[in-house]
């Protein structure tokens, strides 16, 4: 009996498939944004229809991008230093964050 030795063992595809690789990217705000009003509106753009976690020190929500990727919410500020963390998850576990500091006053500095 003789086997017949491909010259490319990978011929039918390779042997594992290529890792997904998604981002996330933060359009607002800004880093260290000072903001005078009591909201503001966080938008980014990630992979589309994955859940993305928006986290401060108060709240925690849960919101699903849309087809292309991109999403928006408004988050409710405190006074004083807020701490917005984001995190986008895919199918497979694999996650991406950034993380936001924001100012809020309520009073105008002079």
């Amino acid at each position: 009996i003789q086997y017949k030795i491909s010259s490319n063992p990978f011929s039918n595809g390779p042997v594992t498939s290529k890792p997904s690789s998604f981002t996330l990217t933060l359009v607002q705000p800004a880093n260290e944004t000072l903001s005078y009003q009591a909201s503001i509106l966080l938008s980014g753009k990630t992979s589309p229809h994955l859940q993305v976690l928006i986290s401060t020190d108060t709240d925690d929500q849960v919101i699903e991008s849309k087809s292309d990727g991109s999403f928006s919410i408004t988050l409710n500020l405190d006074e004083g230093v807020n701490n917005i963390k984001v995190v986008a998850f895919d199918s497979t576990g694999d996650t991406r964050e950034t993380e936001r500091l924001v100012y809020y006053s309520k009073e105008k500095l002079q």
